[in-house]
C-alpha cells in the first residue's frame, strides 16, 4: 500500500434527535461539543449519490464532538426518514457498536446506572483467550444503538503476538513512556 494510514479520524451515527444525542454523549463521556454545521443545502442527487441515502432525506444538522483522547463522534439528524425504526441488533448486517476505554468499567458501569442508563448483564471478564483480562459492559443509547464501555491493564494476545492494540488509556510506566520518548525524536513528534 503506498498510501498511509494515521488512524480512525471519526464514528458517524445517525440519532432521531441531535440534542438528545449531544446531550447523552456529555453525561455519559464528558463529550465536548467541537463544531456544526447546520442544515445541507443539497438535491436529492447529492444525497443518493454522495451520501448513500434515501434521495428524499436532508441533513438537519450535525455535531462533531470529541470524546477523551480518540476517535471524535459525529452525530447527524436527518430529516425524511422513519426516526422511529429500531436500531440494528449487534448481530444483524450491519449492526455495530462503539466502545469507549474507560479507567474502571466498574465505577463507570455504576455511574451510568445511577444516571439510569439501560444497562445489559455485567460488568463481565474475559478469563480465557487473546482477550483474557478485558472487562467491559454494554449498554444502550436513548436511541437503541448499543454502546460498550472497557477497561483492562493488559490482554492475553500481548503474550503471543508482537502487535498491539491501539490504547486510549496512555502508557503509565516509566519503562513504557522512556520507549515511546526515545522512537519520537527531537520534538517529541513521531517518528514515521
Amino acid at each position: 500500500m503506498a498510501e498511509k494510514i494515521y488512524g480512525m479520524h471519526h464514528i458517524g451515527i445517525t440519532v432521531p434527535d441531535l440534542e438528545e444525542g449531544i446531550a447523552f454523549f456529555k453525561a455519559v463521556f464528558g463529550a465536548i461539543e467541537v463544531f456544526r454545521t447546520g442544515a445541507f443545502d443539497v438535491d436529492e442527487t447529492f444525497m443518493k449519490n454522495r451520501l448513500g441515502a434515501a434521495a428524499q432525506s436532508r441533513i438537519r444538522d450535525l455535531v462533531f464532538l470529541r470524546c477523551g483522547e480518540g476517535t471524535s463522534v459525529e452525530l447527524f439528524e436527518y430529516e425524511g426518514e422513519d426516526k422511529t425504526a429500531p436500531a440494528r441488533r449487534s448481530s444483524e448486517v450491519g449492526g455495530m457498536h462503539l466502545c469507549f476505554e474507560v479507567d474502571d468499567v466498574f465505577a463507570s458501569a455504576e455511574r451510568l446506572r445511577l444516571q439510569g442508563v439501560e444497562m445489559l448483564e455485567g460488568p463481565n471478564r474475559v478469563e480465557s483467550g487473546p482477550l483474557a483480562g478485558f472487562d467491559w459492559i454494554y449498554f444502550r443509547a436513548p436511541w437503541g444503538q448499543i454502546l460498550e464501555i472497557a477497561s483492562f491493564e493488559k490482554l492475553g494476545y500481548e503474550s503471543t503476538s508482537p502487535h498491539r492494540l491501539w490504547r486510549a488509556k496512555p502508557e503509565t510506566n516509566d519503562h513504557d513512556r522512556g520507549d515511546r520518548a526515545s522512537k519520537a525524536g527531537p520534538g517529541g513528534g513521531s517518528p514515521d
